[in-house]
């Protein structure tokens, strides 16, 4: 379960945030390849081998599921192979034209909704299958963005009302979409509100409801509960992906990502701003998701 959110702003043009759930704690690295000249960046799952990630040409993929089965599977091992969705974004990010980007994920059947976005130009798919996973029951609605209107998509379809997490006797269910659609309303306060990438990726940081799964960064101490595990934000413009460990172990060798000749980035961010958000509580007592901070970030020289 995640949050994905698109705006435009005059100076850098189009961006894309993402607060990415999940029921374990993920280990992350971040890869890079060459393809046909293109340098790909990607933001890497080492344990489902999922991806999402951005290209030299500024054209960025982020993905949120809407396959709700295949999203709330405990993960207790690591996978020895490659996420299908992983791989298909891995696939569409050798591309050097946006709009050949987006038809390969549709061609791929993409399932969930998915910001595929440079500068100048976004482009949201809401794709899942109707009934069983077979090729002819892939339904899709794809659009592009307006640079005045602004994205905000949760775990629900909105253009295909039935995908999702739905409403009804599933009490599951229902949780998850009440969960699904209170987080969207938040984002969307945040999204109206910003002023500039930093003030999206931080204000889903936010507090709006003292029920941890109804907030956009979801909180828990239970292990097969959903939690935010990471943030992430990307610029077109600077060809650089931002990431904060909100829950995570991330690895990465900052010399080989950042070295003078790459033409992609990766920024580190701090955690400092959870724990500025609790400013107005107790100074005394333990911020309530202390324990759900734990991560190594390495930088391996």
């Amino acid at each position: 379960m995640c949050i994905l959110i698109g705006k435009y702003f005059d100076n850098i043009g189009w961006v894309g945030v993402k607060n990415r759930d999940r029921n374990y704690i993920p280990e992350i690295s971040f890869r890079k390849r060459h393809h046909d000249g293109i340098e790909i960046l990607y933001f890497w799952d080492d344990i489902t081998q999922y991806c999402e990630g951005i290209n030299s040409q500024g054209i960025c993929v982020l993905s949120a599921s809407l396959m709700v089965l295949d999203d709330e599977k405990e993960i207790s091992k690591r996978s020895k192979k490659p996420s299908v969705d992983g791989v298909k974004i891995k696939q569409a990010l050798t591309n050097n034209n946006i709009k050949q980007v987006v038809y390969q994920l549709i061609k791929n059947q993409l399932t969930g909704n998915t910001l595929v976005f440079d500068q100048d130009n976004m482009y949201l798919i809401e794709g899942a299958w109707r009934k069983l996973k077979q090729r002819s029951n892939f339904r899709f609605q794809v659009e592009k963005i307006d640079p005045k209107d602004t994205v905000v998509r949760t775990n629900h379809g909105v253009w295909l009302p039935w995908a999702g997490y739905q409403r009804g006797s599933n009490l599951s269910q229902s949780a998850s979409r009440i969960s699904s659609e209170s987080r969207r309303l938040c984002a969307q306060r945040v999204t109206d509100r910003a002023r500039d990438p930093e003030d999206v990726i931080n204000g889903l940081t936010q507090n709006f409801t003292d029920d941890p799964q109804l907030n956009p960064l979801r909180t828990t101490k239970n292990r097969k509960k959903m939690r935010t595990t990471s943030q992430i934000l990307m610029i077109p413009k600077e060809r650089t992906m931002y990431v904060r460990p909100v829950q995570s172990h991330m690895h990465f060798n900052f010399w080989d990502l950042n070295r003078p000749e790459q033409r992609t980035w990766v920024e580190i961010l701090s955690n400092r701003v959870l724990y500025l958000n609790l400013k107005d509580q107790d100074p005394t007592n333990d911020p309530p998701y202390a324990p759900q901070l734990s991560h190594d970030t390495q930088n391996t020289t």
